[in-house]
């Protein structure tokens, strides 16, 4: 989809004129020919409105993205898509294809090496990561590459949690957690730094890690996505960390109750990858 249909999508969705969309950014007949594609308009203006109407960017971008990509990152992103799902729904063979069609395609680097470490986890096969490759992602977390504020790098971080000991996930999931506290960041990635806080609860209830042994920050993730998620939109979020404290302490009763309120109110689905 161009700018000019992404435009007109959202402009009918909000029930709005031509002459209200474009208000006084430009006139009511330029903006009439950016919707039919036969004028260009500059991106201040574009984000003028955007933003006067209160138009949530990223699903703008998500809009347009196929149409402005290049063919490799439309790919890659597609087989992300894909990985993420078959990720989410456990399907082991779904994920094994789509990890593979990842490293025969794409010259990401940072992606293959994520793919590789996904096939691997779920294959249980984690010994097969060989010393070089392991090598390869230190060196992707070195503070030099600001690894804590790089969404492709975050990626690239959770799909690995899985491979490293836990004294090395406990360094840089403190190292990060540091940085967020100390940086203002966008809500997207606030929510991408509590998909990754989950993904650690997770990882160290399934290794039976417990609050505050072996120098962990268990009780500080839970503690800080409790603190930042006083949203309605970001509410899962604090009653999965709720619930991931109820089994950390053992009070299996209450992670039930939990689970039972979720499905009571069709939250079924999202809940059954949630670790019991």
């Amino acid at each position: 989809m161009q700018i000019g249909e992404a435009l007109r999508t959202e402009r009918i969705k909000l029930g709005l004129t031509q002459n209200e969309m474009s208000s006084d950014i430009v006139s009511r007949s330029f903006y009439a020919k950016v919707e039919a594609g036969k004028n260009k308009i500059a991106a201040d203006r574009l984000f003028r409105i955007l933003f006067l109407h209160n138009i949530d960017i990223s699903e703008f971008n998500d809009l347009i993205q196929k149409t402005y990509n290049s063919d490799e990152n439309n790919l890659r992103n597609d087989l992300e898509e894909k990985m993420a799902e078959a990720f989410s729904n456990k399907d082991v063979d779904s994920l094994t294809e789509y990890c593979q069609k990842i490293i025969a395609s794409t010259s990401d680097n940072i992606l293959k090496l994520r793919a590789l470490v996904t096939v691997a986890y779920f294959k249980g096969d984690l010994k097969s990561i060989d010393d070089a490759t392991k090598q390869k992602l230190k060196e992707e977390f070195d503070e030099g590459n600001n690894w804590t504020v790089r969404p492709d790098l975050l990626r690239l971080f959770a799909n690995t949690m899985p491979l490293w000991a836990q004294d090395e996930l406990d360094f840089w999931v403190g190292r990060l957690l540091s940085s967020v506290r100390k940086t203002k960041f966008s809500s997207l990635m606030l929510e991408r730094y509590l998909r990754i806080f989950e993904n650690y609860l997770v990882t160290c209830y399934d290794r039976k890690i417990r609050n505050n042994t072996h120098g962990n920050h268990v009780e500080e993730i839970i503690k800080y996505i409790i603190a930042n998620t006083d949203t309605y939109y970001l509410m899962i979020y604090r009653i999965n960390a709720l619930y991931m404290r109820a089994l950390f302490t053992n009070q299996y009763q209450e992670a039930e109750e939990i689970k039972k309120d979720m499905k009571k109110y069709g939250y079924e689905k999202m809940i059954n990858n949630w670790p019991h």
